[in-house]
């Protein structure tokens, strides 16, 4: 093999949350609610993951899930779907700089939690370059002047979330697979919430009401996500899910970018200093430890 296992699960964690970065732009020239967009992409991913199973005649992985492995996939997507609805929920309320935050602060949350239900070892490097993320945080968190409850509660549902699909995935075998009962049970949940939606008296945009270019868009956001998603899993096979946790800031990295260079948001000294302690933190995080010389 050309590159290294763990290598190449490095490169699974830092392409998929780059990926995910990008998500916002194809999302601005969408006109629906938040629903509706999470219901949609998590249905794309459903099919197109089906339908890859189907023609790679990986079809039966799924028809011989167990209950057990379909519960353990169940509680992953629940905690993916809590995050969710913390995350767009809180844009949609208007607090968007705390949801910004709560993805800063998220990859410090993953590695604690990792150490605490996957039993993962940090050494005293990683444990350093995790309090700098936390104080990172911690100066978003005075920069805003706001409570962060909403940001505690992304990061956290994050955490757990990635620490449940390590889990999951140590009997999953198949990370398609994986994928495509996860996103299943999160669609299945979404319809619900959109037929209750339906009939109360919010009145929601329905995709048809998208025109042609915006559903193009939509189309190449949902196909992003995807791949996305199925990278993060494949990452989450190979490395810690501490590790695939820290690497995972360059998501809201590459959101920060594009809101200075693109939407021309100005940026604060402080909010600079804590973009730059977070690089240095996943750089000592993925640093490997100095070994004694041997005599």
């Amino acid at each position: 093999m050309l590159i290294k296992p763990k290598l190449l699960g490095i490169l699974y964690a830092i392409i998929a949350p780059f990926f995910y970065g990008l998500l916002p732009l194809f999302w601005r020239f969408v006109s629906l609610p938040t629903l509706h967009l999470v219901e949609y992409r998590c249905l794309f991913t459903f099919v197109t993951l089906g339908v890859i199973l189907v023609i790679s005649r990986q079809w039966p992985t799924v028809r011989d899930f167990s209950a057990n492995i379909i519960a353990k996939v169940a509680k992953s997507a629940v905690y993916l779907a809590t995050h969710l609805a913390f995350f767009m929920g809180g844009i949609s309320l208007g607090h968007q700089v705390e949801a910004a935050i709560g993805m800063f602060l998220a990859p410090a949350a993953t590695a604690v939690l990792a150490t605490i239900f996957l039993g993962e070892k940090l050494n005293p490097l990683k444990q350093f370059s995790v309090a700098i993320s936390v104080f990172s945080a911690i100066i978003f968190f005075y920069e805003a002047q706001q409570m962060p409850i909403f940001a505690v509660l992304i990061a956290l549902t994050w955490g757990l979330y990635l620490c449940g699909r390590k889990h999951a995935l140590t009997e999953v075998n198949n990370p398609i697979a994986y994928s495509w009962l996860e996103q299943s049970l999160i669609a299945i949940a979404g319809v619900l919430l959109l037929t209750l939606n339906s009939v109360s008296a919010v009145n929601s945009q329905p995709l048809t009401a998208v025109n042609g270019n915006a559903f193009l868009v939509l189309g190449g956001g949902c196909a992003l996500a995807t791949i996305a998603s199925f990278l993060q899993a494949k990452a989450s096979q190979i490395i810690d899910c501490a590790q695939v946790g820290m690497l995972g800031v360059i998501s809201p990295l590459v959101q920060f970018a594009i809101a200075v260079l693109i939407d021309q948001k100005p940026v604060s000294l402080l909010q600079g200093s804590a973009i730059l302690l977070l690089l240095i933190a996943v750089v000592i995080y993925n640093c490997q430890p100095l070994k004694p010389s041997q005599k």
